[in-house]
């Protein structure tokens, strides 16, 4: 039991400590992408603009330093020259657009990022979790009546999650919370239904069986695990 016990406070922390490593490193990757995506729109647009004219006298001067350099080099290696060029720049608001787009970037992504709670659930999702599979055979067009039946007994079996982790910002700590859904698939007809806890499976069929009148044989009940993201046709049970 000591031993159950402490590999649960084990997972608890990875789960933290992932989620913190997400939280602060996913918006600064999404910065750093899109930065680097725009940068690259703004080397391509600019490789496009005509080449600048330099018309400057030998001694004449010019707002720019780096022209004068390059009329000079320029100007050593052929003494009659009288003309010259150079390649576009791009305009400051480029760069000025390309850095407010990326911390907008960066803002949305720290705003889409998932609390802890709904962030423990959408690993679960794609990893798996334990849970309680219930599948009847019914014809198709009697699924959703089935369905309907089940839903004041289903949508009480979300299994509710909590995290709490430390906020930097304000130097405390906040707990989140979020239920993991009850999923449904259907599979011609078959229907399949997964509880994200173990339940009792006697109890469960009869009470199925009770609410759409169907005999408790038909109803079969597993423990396994499920993966909602990796298996297909899951969803989660409908709000009536």
């Amino acid at each position: 039991m000591a031993r159950l016990f402490g590999s649960e406070i084990s997972l608890v922390i990875l789960m933290v400590m992932l989620y913190l490593v997400v939280r602060t490193l996913l918006p600064l990757l999404a910065f750093v992408l899109a930065w680097w995506l725009l940068s690259r729109l703004i080397k391509a647009r600019v490789a496009r603009l005509p080449r600048v004219p330099l018309n400057l006298p030998e001694h004449s001067s010019s707002p720019r330093r780096k022209d004068r350099r390059i009329y000079a080099r320029k100007l050593r290696r052929k003494p009659g020259l009288r003309t010259a060029s150079r390649a576009a720049t791009a305009p400051r608001s480029w760069h000025f657009a390309s850095a407010v787009l990326s911390l907008m970037v960066l803002i949305a992504t720290v705003i889409a990022v998932p609390d802890g709670a709904r962030f423990q659930v959408m690993v679960g999702n794609l990893i798996g979790y334990a849970g309680t599979v219930v599948e009847v055979q019914v014809p198709v067009a009697a699924q959703s009546v089935v369905l309907q039946a089940w839903q004041p007994a289903l949508a009480q079996l979300g299994r509710p999650t909590a995290m709490r982790y430390p906020i930097a910002r304000t130097g405390g700590e906040h707990e989140a919370h979020a239920v993991v859904p009850v999923q449904v698939r259907l599979l011609g007809d078959r229907m399949q239904v997964a509880i994200a806890r173990p339940v009792d499976a006697e109890m469960l069929r009869a009470e199925l069986a009770r609410l759409a009148g169907l005999p408790v044989e038909a109803i079969h009940v597993q423990q396994r695990d499920v993966a909602p993201w990796r298996e297909s046709s899951w969803q989660p049970l409908p709000r009536l």
